[in-house]
């Protein structure tokens, strides 16, 4: 069995969904003769715990958790980097690595990959969840795009030395690939897609928790640093259907956006809107698990790829998705037999698939194997390209 060192800034019993991608990863490898050993922050270093993902973890499988100083006033990946650079000789020497695999955001850690390389002679792999340089940020004022290109220039002389020494560079859809073969064509044969996907065995024991007789659910941020999705047009679709006489309510499970609020109040929904805060990863599921309908709401970038769609497929519900025609949230749509994709500022088609879902939820198709976007099978693409290393 070969060896592999995951480096990931997020690790359970770290919350959120940056966790579940390596996660999934490190359950699965040993299936395909390699084993792992994870680097990740120490646990006192977590702000944000959902010990569900734990029992991902086998027992023999070894995780270092690196204490970082306490310097509070500095962000989070550039201490781990920090932590990274002081103690990965020690971690290196002592064991025997075939490959070393990073993922990323945060980025910073990222940069510890080429000296590894340098000094150990071991093949790494990056793995981007999010664009780095090529992230679209929301420019509001000309200050901040000034300060955007400036940022923009550093990130592009980092990733490119990076990039450079890599032995295969992972993103997670096709869009963010070919972007990046554009970006950089000398080493174009260098990336690889693999999408998130989601564990069928999350949802084999999962209980159903409904909270209202008909409603629809969005989990995670509105938020992001790209921008903002927007839920105005869903609210005023909702606001329609419910003057309709037909009773539907909206339920947001993730950490409560004032914003978001401000808007159901704005377009008078807000007695259909029930805001249920952060839960677990687990307990997310069982929200999602009874809900009549899954939102997605995408931004603007063609890249995109919420991870959500894939745990709304796990959980066999109708899923509603609002997002630009290009998107890749709407490539993987299409293999999808229980979604449905509307464009982001169509009310009258949010309307009508909301009063069809609602007419004939019981017969609505709610296949979701797809073998294509399992966590095992994304790991054997994985395991395929740290073969050839």
């Amino acid at each position: 069995m070969k060896n592999i060192l995951m480096i990931a800034t997020y690790f359970p019993p770290m919350g959120g969904i940056g966790v579940v991608r390596v996660t999934k990863y490190v359950k699965y490898l040993k299936k395909f003769n390699w084993k792992p050993t994870v680097i990740t922050i120490s646990e006192e270093n977590i702000t944000s715990y959902d010990k569900t993902l734990l029992k991902d973890i086998d027992s023999d499988i070894e995780v270092i958790r690196l204490k970082l100083d306490s310097n509070q006033n500095e962000k989070l990946e550039n201490r781990f980097l920090k932590a990274l650079k002081k103690q990965i000789d020690e971690i290196v020497q002592k064991r025997k690595f075939d490959m070393v695999f990073i993922t990323g955001g945060p980025f910073e850690p990222l940069k510890i990959a080429p000296y590894i390389h340098q000094k150990f002679k071991i093949p790494y792999i990056i793995d981007l969840r999010d664009p780095w340089k090529l992230q679209k940020i929301n420019n509001s004022t000309p200050i901040i795009e000034l300060k955007s290109k400036i940022k923009r220039f550093l990130i592009g002389f980092s990733e490119k030395k990076i990039f450079s020494k890599a032995f295969a560079i992972c993103t997670v859809n096709d869009t963010m690939t070919e972007e990046y073969q554009k970006e950089y064509p000398n080493i174009k044969d260098k990336f690889y897609t693999i999408p998130n996907g989601y564990d069928s065995s999350d949802y084999d024991l999962l209980q159903s928790k409904k909270v209202a007789d008909f409603s629809i659910l969005y989990a995670g941020k509105f938020g992001v640093s790209a921008g903002f999705r927007d839920p105005t047009h869903i609210f005023k679709a909702l606001k329609e259907v419910n003057e309709k006489g037909y009773v539907v309510s909206f339920i947001h499970v993730g950490q409560i956006e004032p914003k978001v609020v401000d808007i159901a109040k704005q377009e008078k929904i807000e007695q259909y809107c029930q805001f249920l805060g952060k839960k677990s990863y687990q307990e997310t599921l069982e929200y999602c698990k009874g809900a009549d309908i899954l939102l997605v709401i995408g931004g603007e970038e063609k890249c995109e790829q919420t991870g959500k769609i894939f745990d709304y497929i796990g959980c066999k519900r109708p899923i509603l998705v609002l997002a630009n025609e290009e998107s890749e949230i709407n490539v993987v749509c299409k293999n999808v037999k229980q979604a449905y994709c509307v464009r982001k500022n169509d009310i009258g088609k949010m309307v009508d698939t909301i009063l069809k879902l609602h007419k004939y939820t019981e017969k609505v198709s709610t296949e979701s194997i797809i073998e294509q976007y399992t966590r095992e099978n994304l790991t054997k693409q994985l395991v395929e390209i740290l073969n050839k290393g």
